[in-house]
């Protein structure tokens, strides 16, 4: 058994082992579910049997080339999206779409910092005219719905779609719309997203796939508890990410179901423990970066499973799994509950509808 596979294994016998609704199981299956993430982390980067991240995505692009020489319509003419990609795993994957030939947009909420990492990948992949910046803010309903009609008035088909940016335990904050931030960014703003592209997700003659990125952050709460997204006074911020980790797995389920017969494949990821910006609210100044060298994976390592799962043909039919370390893993028992998938989606739905009036 392999480091990634066994490290899996590891989480997912904790996991069955341990979550519950008693609060001192809980944190066990919690402290489990990081030391095991912890020593994968730092065992990577001494394990020399397994390819460098780098190396193993650029197998995935020679890959994705090579095929689409045989596609009914080759790369260069396709489009993907990322969310969130003008920094950190985001970037990684928008740059490893580029590479493949795709027409990479990068939707970003601030533009001034999508069009600087436009130029840094221009200038690391000597690639221009190959991404673009568009204006998305994942916590305002009216920014993802103005996204989403600029799309599509291109008239253009959508191939691929990485669900990637998000917040992680933040302070007590509300999006624009009044959400509870972490929900409201990782999960519904996404929610909204991936409805209002699904019309040219569809239209992909080669098929089309749904990256979701998620978190083994969502074992660490026992459900979705509606009142800690509803109420102030409920919020954890630990908690509450894990909640939104947990509807972005359940989404993905629930939206495999509804796919079913189409083109379109969606599956959710677990991007490893990375350095990146949504680390800053872990900690600051000296800490962080003791974490960040000691601890936690590069963004290449980090947008390893996003690029494989968005592109390999290893994925070819897949939909409605979770993987982790570029293997599928375990999703959370509440998101297998077709009755937990559909009280979800139907709140999700209320919201969008009552606050896009």
């Amino acid at each position: 058994m392999g480091l990634a596979s066994g490290s899996n294994y590891a989480q997912r016998s904790i996991v069955n082992n341990t979550i519950s609704y008693n609060s001192f199981v809980q944190t066990l299956c919690n402290v489990g579910i990081l030391t095991v993430e912890i020593g994968y982390s730092m065992l990577s980067k001494l394990d020399r049997s397994v390819p460098a991240s780098t190396s193993r995505i650029d197998r995935i692009i020679m890959d994705s080339r090579a095929r689409s020489k045989t596609n009914k319509v080759p790369n260069e003419l396709k489009t993907a999206i990322v969310t969130g990609a003008n920094s950190g795993i985001g970037f990684e994957t928008a740059k490893a779409l580029g590479r493949a030939g795709y027409h990479t947009i990068l939707a970003c909420r601030n533009v001034e910092q999508g069009e600087a990492a436009v130029e840094r990948l221009e200038r690391q992949t000597d690639l221009t005219s190959r991404f673009e910046v568009m204006a998305l803010d994942l916590a305002s309903l009216e920014s993802v719905h103005a996204f989403v009609e600029a799309f599509k008035a291109r008239d253009c088909t959508l191939d691929i779609l990485v669900n990637n940016a998000g917040l992680m335990i933040n302070p007590y904050g509300l999006t624009k719309d009044g959400i509870e931030l972490q929900f409201g960014t990782n999960h519904l703003g996404h929610f909204a997203l991936t409805q209002g592209l699904l019309d040219s997700l569809k239209r992909a003659e080669d098929g089309a796939r749904i990256i979701v990125v998620s978190s083994m952050a969502a074992y660490m709460t026992p459900e979705i508890t509606y009142d800690c997204i509803e109420l102030e006074s409920k919020y954890n911020k630990s908690n509450n990410y894990a909640i939104s980790k947990l509807a972005n797995q359940t989404f993905t389920k629930t939206l495999a179901r509804k796919l079913e017969g189409t083109n379109v494949t969606v599956n959710a990821v677990h991007p490893g423990s990375v350095a990146t910006n949504l680390t800053r609210h872990v900690g600051t100044g000296k800490i962080q970066n003791a974490i960040e060298r000691g601890v936690l994976l590069d963004a290449p390592s980090g947008a390893l499973t996003s690029i494989y799962t968005a592109m390999s043909p290893e994925v070819d039919g897949e939909s409605g799994q979770f993987y982790s370390r570029c293997l599928q893993a375990e999703m959370h028992p509440k998101a297998l509950d077709t009755a937990e998938q559909d009280k979800l989606w139907e709140y999700t739905e209320k919201i969008i509808a009552e606050k896009s009036k």
